[in-house]
């Protein structure tokens, strides 16, 4: 089994997709696109986690495939996969378009040329697992405190230790981590039962956090902080699992490429 949900708030998903993936809807309530795919309208779904959507933005779309799932009330073998793209971002094996000097880690495919098929794009992993390339960024926390806000990490990272979802040395082994990998588990392809283990431990974080706190900014762009929050939680995790599976690696094998289309370098803007 392979699963695939496409988390998008536009109605024009501008990637090639299989008829038999899922489209995650966070848009407009009653705008869900019409299409071939089965709609997951998460305003119907789970309006808990549209109140939250100005604090989550995309990871509620993670987290509704996360109880979208588990809801099923099934046991997922190790070898029943999901993969998740968005509506103008995938992760592939295979490189398409070309890359900038202020994005190396992206790629960017013009909407004028030709799109990349399903097809074309889309390979079943042979490892079970493909994310996109670590990126060394130094230091965790001055990284994020040089982009964000530092409190609302800090407030994050003592709700995940309180909830014994790491140990306080793993928390400080997080702020001076050096490696990231971007989009952590809520981007490119996992085994299910991984997926849904890791999201649950943020969804439990993030409940908690907006119980108590609200993020320092309440902008457009600050105050989706629960979602960098999780980019680096979910990073962390996902690279201990990755190291207990493959010795102390990332194997290459793994790795794939990250891929915009309909948009420019000039006009991307790194959420990171």
């Amino acid at each position: 089994m392979h699963s695939i949900f496409c988390i998008t708030h536009q109605p024009k998903i501008t990637i090639d997709l299989d008829p038999s993936a899922s489209i995650v809807w966070l848009g407009t309530a009653g705008q869900a696109p019409q299409t071939e795919q089965q709609v997951l309208d998460v305003h119907q779904a789970y309006p808990d986690l549209m109140a939250w959507h100005p604090f989550l933005a995309g990871t509620s779309g993670t987290f509704a495939v996360r109880r979208f799932l588990s809801d099923q009330n099934r046991d997922f073998s190790d070898f029943d996969l999901i993969t998740l793209v968005q509506y103008r971002k995938f992760i592939s094996r295979c490189s398409f378009g070309s890359t900038t000097a202020s994005f190396p880690s992206m790629r960017f495919i013009n909407q004028a040329a030709q799109v990349p098929s399903y097809s074309a794009w889309f390979a079943e992993p042979t490892q079970y697992f493909c994310v996109s390339s670590p990126r060394n960024i130094g230091n965790t926390f001055q990284q994020y405190a040089h982009v964000h806000q530092a409190p609302d990490f800090l407030r994050y990272l003592a709700i995940a230790v309180e909830l014994e979802f790491i140990t306080a040395q793993e928390c400080f082994e997080l702020l001076n981590h050096s490696t990231i990998i971007p989009g952590g588990i809520e981007f490119g392809t996992f085994p299910i039962n991984i997926f849904l283990s890791l999201t649950e431990q943020l969804e439990a974080v993030c409940l908690h956090f907006l119980e108590r706190h609200r993020p320092v900014k309440l902008d457009a762009y600050h105050r989706r902080a629960l979602s960098f929050c999780n980019e680096r939680l979910g990073s962390y995790l996902l690279q201990k699992v990755l190291h207990e599976i493959f010795d102390n690696t990332i194997p290459q094998e793994i790795i794939g490429y990250m891929h915009t289309v309909d948009i420019g370098a000039t006009e991307y803007r790194a959420g990171t």
